[in-house]
């Protein structure tokens, strides 16, 4: 697929001299910075404060996850119908209530799984509104030419953030305990919210519509649009077959390995964070990777690694740091295929998409690719409860190194640059839209 019409992959270096997409990085930074800490804290709540067993550990996940099953489609229409940017300051600040929420029943002692599933449903509609407004919004603000490094700065930021994150609600946790460490989460989506409302530049408004919206035949553009297309087709697959199986990591592995392995929270801060080093190796390298082996190879490549890597972790046993060394391994090479092949997958899927259908096209894309969360959360914690924490780490990682086989034997594999994007579809829903 390369020839005309295709835009080549290349350094793009004129962000760092744009002050709107600095502030929207900047303001982003924050927030995942205070994201990678509740990412460890917020199971830790639940596991050391709470009690909670393997199944109640899987209805947290599902919690978490069900709004990206439930609200995806729905959401993204209203991204595309609505200015991004309002919605993301919208989200953030949101967040920053809800995480508050955490501490403050901890402090004055109502705090309880009750109290806390309906949070992380809640933190998990607003992550769904978030993540569709903003993959929606960066393309408009960067263009077409700068989606592989804006993304890779951001997901270099990520990739920072979780390197340092899990240590500090490690350390923050063991001092303060794991529902403080959640403020400073919520303080961070309050100030990435302003950061995001300082952006000086005018967003386009969206396209006309009808006072009446169909929402079915707009729901239905989104999914038409993957299904139908080849790329995305098979990108949804393979996500979607990953996201489901790493239910068993995201809902077990915390308690594995306080309870099992009798690490404290220092230590899985510290393997946790070998993850986030893994990551921001793989956000730098996935631009050169794109140049060398081509966009096509670099992506299958690093998404083999992030699916094989996880087998490490039950197999991991022996003397602590024997057990400690291989569990870092693990960690550190998933987190360089993840964040390689997620650059990789996002700009490929912003670039084959008409601008005024990216907002659908994401909520469809995640609605495939994240509804199996909830899922997969419930089914390893089932597994965890009845066979055994370790065997339900075993079944989920060895469906996760299956899952790059479907963008190996697929046409992207034969990807030697992005495509260009296609024009807007000239019947549907959105016959009347234009590029913005």
């Amino acid at each position: 697929m390369t020839g005309q019409g295709v835009a080549r992959v290349s350094v793009q270096r004129g962000l760092w001299r744009q002050t709107d997409f600095l502030r929207l990085w900047g303001s982003e930074t924050v927030s995942l910075f205070g994201s990678a800490i509740t990412a460890l804290a917020l199971p830790l709540t639940a596991v050391t404060t709470l009690g909670a067993t393997p199944t109640q550990m899987g209805f947290l996940g599902v919690a978490q996850f069900l709004p990206f099953l439930l609200l995806s489609l729905p959401l993204g229409v209203w991204v595309d119908r609505s200015r991004r940017r309002p919605l993301l300051v919208l989200a953030n600040l949101g967040r920053a209530v809800l995480l508050a929420l955490i501490p403050l029943g901890a402090a004055l002692g109502w705090l309880h799984l009750n109290v806390v599933y309906p949070v992380a449903f809640l933190v998990g509609t607003l992550d769904t509104l978030f993540h569709l407004a903003y993959s929606s919004y960066l393309p408009g603000l960067v263009g077409q030419a700068g989606l592989l490094e804006g993304n890779s700065k951001v997901q270099a930021s990520a990739s920072v953030a979780e390197i340092a994150g899990p240590g500090l609600a490690g350390l923050l946790t063991g001092w303060l305990g794991a529902p403080t460490a959640i403020a400073l989460d919520a303080v961070s989506y309050l100030l990435s919210a302003l950061g995001i409302g300082t952006i000086r530049r005018v967003e386009r408004p969206p396209e006309p519509h009808p006072t009446q919206i169909d929402l079915r035949a707009e729901v239905l553009a989104g999914l038409r649009l993957v299904f139908s297309s080849p790329l995305l087709r098979v990108m949804a697959t393979e996500a979607g077959i990953f996201n489901g199986a790493s239910q068993a990591l995201s809902t077990l592995f915390v308690l594995y390995a306080t309870r099992d392995l009798h690490l404290g929270a220092d230590r899985l801060g510290l393997i946790l964070g070998a993850g986030g080093v893994g990551a921001l190796i793989g956000s730098l390298l996935a631009g050169p990777l794109a140049r060398k082996l081509g966009f096509g190879r670099a992506l299958v490549w690093s998404a083999m690694l992030c699916c094989v890597a996880p087998l490490l972790i039950p197999a991991a046993q022996g003397r602590p740091a024997t057990l400690m060394g291989v569990l870092i391994l693990a960690y550190f090479l998933e987190g360089t295929g993840v964040a390689a092949s997620s650059i990789h997958f996002l700009s490929l899927r912003q670039a084959v998409t008409p601008l005024p259908l990216l907002g659908r096209m994401t909520a469809s894309y995640r609605t495939l690719t994240y509804g199996v969360l909830p899922l997969g959360a419930l089914l390893f914690g089932f597994l965890g409860d009845h066979l055994s924490v370790r065997t339900a780490l075993w079944i989920g990682t060895g469906l996760m190194s299956v899952a790059w086989l479907w963008v190996r034997f697929s046409p992207v594999w034969h990807l030697h640059d992005l495509p260009a994007r296609p024009e807007s579809p000239p019947h549907g829903p959105c016959e009347a839209e234009h590029h913005s």
